[in-house]
């Protein structure tokens, strides 16, 4: 099985529970995003997880924002079914709002 390799950038919340800024991953080479959202929830745990994914829906929960290549992911496609490439890079961020 051929692989490529991704780079992800995590911000806000995400980045404080995964403790790094930024990493290199390798998925298969046929995996969408959202088979790379499943396989850093499976990496990083459920605290991950939890903040990412709506466990009703199993979907992302829409204060997240993923990027691919600085564009939004979910107005590509709302189920994040996008086919990555190799040296793409993917930013997580979780929405802050105040007053």
């Amino acid at each position: 099985m051929s692989s490529i390799e991704v780079s992800v950038v995590y911000l806000s919340h995400f980045q404080e529970i995964t403790g790094v800024r930024e990493e290199r991953i390798k998925i298969p080479k046929e995996a969408t995003l959202a088979d790379l959202l499943r396989i850093l929830g499976e990496k990083h745990g459920r605290k991950f997880s939890e903040v990412l994914f709506d466990p009703k829906s199993g979907s992302v929960y829409g204060h997240n924002h993923i990027t691919l290549n600085g564009q939004l992911a979910h107005l590509i496609d709302k189920n994040f079914r996008i086919n990555l490439s190799d040296g793409d890079r993917i930013v997580i961020a979780h929405a802050v709002s105040g007053g």
